[in-house]
């Protein structure tokens, strides 16, 4: 895991300073290819060969160097090979030099040969570019700028370090999130002038700075309804891969544990790594599970019942962060840094805690990120699950399920008819809050599948896992700890979505072939759970204890300049949501992040942290 960084050009003092803004992604090191016309550059975290690994690793003429963030799980099969088609290798067993060697045989269709989570840049020297690829579900960031030359970073603040670099709000994206919570699903950013590398694409950039940028990776998904065979063939079949993928998650040369919320998927996670320990697999986690959760004693959101649950399950070593709302307020513009740009909730905070603690007792930890969005977790793909049934002319599989999970399916109407209750009578909406300009902008092309398949394929790739993914990357790297999501395995999301639709819901359970995959493999209270909570703060609860100081902000004369909210509409909506009007309180918390968004990025100068 690294940070990297480079450009068109050759600056030195400008690489050293990118490199040095994101030390924090590689403390362990450090290195450059200066040859012209590219300059390119990385800080370094060892995870994989910790002695010999250091980057750039050139090929043996010394014509082709890479720079590369992220793990390739399948070098072990690609050194072997390799080796057989003749390539020497200087490193003991680095899964860098793996992918240059692959460069070296396969060119550009080398990403096709990589099972793992990468952004990496190879220079070529022999053809005079650069090859950037991103892994194809996106898990490791990758951003890019043409203003004024071509430059590229892991992160922002990088690419920042370039004085020439404008620093602009992307009033676009602005207005997608604060409409409709919308960020992280195309290419722009909120950042006027610099790009994301899409999931599963790669670019070619020549000595100009022109890039071109091709796709390299889309899923095929099923749209099919039925299952052809038995559940318990599918769940065996699961269980199987599963396990394949987080054993191959657990390869490294550093300590490795498991974050830990209590839910299905991260104690999946941490079960089939209990197992492969028990089992005398070679993972290195010193032959004891260790796990890392965030507790919030006393609150609705404790997951501590379930979390306890698992500890014992797995005979871990826990550990726990206990977020608060203090904390919180206090670390709030470090914390922003650290994001970069604006979170759709605080939630996300409760992994950034958790990731601190992970940092003092191991350097690599699985997460159990991704499977709702896979597998159905979430009540709003029941739709979906009905809509394919009725397009797809099963009536009858339709009526059979409706009976058979009527006491759930009954529990997800009176949700339904509660959220409608709730925000009955005027409630506060954010088009109301914003200048008409905003307020008339539309939304960008999200027009969800009435097929359950292909809107979690949709979810997965654009509108919902990206988003996590950037959370995850930044949490974790803030505290150089890597941090690894085995439900994002592309061999096991591209088995998922061939799977039927019936196998991710049925008879009013969510998640089912995995609960079934799941059964004798961890505790029944956890695998049989309908509640979800995960990750979070107790975060509207977090908005009111802060009022006066969010109050200041809204009433204050930055925030009136800034063009996006109608004069003094804000700080009214504020007051009467505090004192009970109904409305999703968490649209104060993208006006609120937003605007302290724009104070740390496009306000201040860019300093180093």
């Amino acid at each position: 895991m690294c940070g990297i960084a480079g450009f068109v050009g050759n600056d030195p003092a400008t690489l050293e300073r990118m490199l040095d803004s994101i030390v924090h992604r590689g403390p362990n090191g450090s290195g450059a290819d200066t040859r012209a016309p590219f300059s390119v550059g990385m800080r370094r975290l060892a995870i994989i060969d910790p002695q010999h690994g250091q980057q750039p690793i050139y090929n043996a003429a010394g014509t082709i160097s890479i720079v590369l963030n992220g793990e390739i799980y399948n070098y072990k099969e690609l050194w072997q090979e390799l080796q057989q088609k003749g390539y020497r290798f200087t490193t003991d067993h680095s899964d860098t030099e793996a992918v240059l060697h692959a460069y070296q045989e396969w060119g550009r269709d080398c990403v096709h040969h990589l099972i793992g989570m990468f952004a990496f840049a190879i220079h070529d020297g022999e053809r005079g570019e650069l090859f950037i690829a991103r892994d194809r579900l996106g898990i490791k960031p990758l951003y890019y700028t043409s203003r004024p030359r071509f430059a590229f970073a892991s992160e922002f603040k990088a690419l920042f370090q370039d004085p020439s670099v404008p620093r602009q709000p992307n009033r676009d994206s602005v207005r997608q999130y604060l409409l409709y919570r919308v960020h992280d699903a195309t290419e722009d950013t909120f950042f006027e002038g610099i790009k994301r590398l899409l999931p599963g694409h790669h670019m070619v950039v020549k000595a100009d700075g022109t890039y071109a940028i091709t796709r390299y990776w889309k899923p095929e998904v099923s749209p099919d309804f039925s299952s052809a065979r038995s559940d318990d063939s599918y769940a065996e079949e699961f269980y199987d891969l599963y396990k394949k993928v987080i054993r191959r998650h657990l390869i490294s040369d550093v300590p490795v544990g498991v974050t830990l919320s209590g839910g299905l998927d991260s104690s999946g996670v941490a079960s089939v790594t209990a197992e492969l320990i028990k089992q005398g697999s070679q993972v290195h986690t010193g032959n004891q599970l260790h796990t890392f959760s965030a507790l919030f004693p006393g609150q609705t959101i404790d997951e501590s019942e379930y979390i306890h649950l698992m500890e014992r399950h797995t005979n871990s070593v826990p550990h726990y962060s206990h977020p608060d709302v203090e904390t919180f307020w206090r670390e709030l513009d470090q914390w922003m840094w650290t994001q970069e740009e604006p979170t759709i909730s605080s939630a996300p905070y409760a992994y950034y805690s958790v990731y601190r603690e992970v940092a003092k007792h191991v350097r690599v930890a699985l997460s159990g990120n991704g499977g709702d969005e896979l597998l159905a977790g979430y009540l709003p793909y029941f739709k979906a699950y009905f809509t394919s049934a009725w397009d797809q002319n099963h009536y009858g599989a339709l009526v059979r399920e409706i009976v058979r999970g009527f006491r759930v399916y009954q529990g997800v109407v009176r949700t339904a008819l509660a959220e409608r209750n709730r925000l009955r009578g005027n409630p506060i909406s954010m088009r109301g809050l914003v200048t008409p300009e905003i307020a008339q902008v539309k939304r960008h092309d999200y027009r969800p599948s009435r097929n359950l398949n292909e809107r979690l394929a949709q979810d997965v790739t654009k509108y919902s896992t990206p988003n996590l993914l950037r959370y995850e990357d930044k949490n974790s790297m803030a505290f150089s700890v890597e941090s690894r999501v085995p439900f994002l395995d592309h061999e096991l999301v591209e088995y998922i979505f061939r799977l039927p639709i019936d196998q991710k819901i049925k008879r009013g359970w969510t998640r089912f072939v995995y609960r079934n995959a799941m059964r004798d493999h961890m505790p029944e209270p956890i695998r049989t759970r309908r509640s979800k909570v995960g990750f979070t703060n107790p975060e509207l609860d977090w908005l009111r204890a802060k009022h006066k100081e969010i109050s200041l902000i809204f009433s204050s004369s930055v925030f009136a300049r800034r063009g996006l909210y109608q004069k003094g509409s804000v700080d009214r909506a504020w007051n009467e949501w505090l004192a009970g009007r109904p409305g999703d309180g968490l649209i104060f918390w993208r006006i609120l992040c937003t605007e302290l968004w724009m104070r740390r990025f496009i306000d201040q100068p860019v300093l180093l942290g």
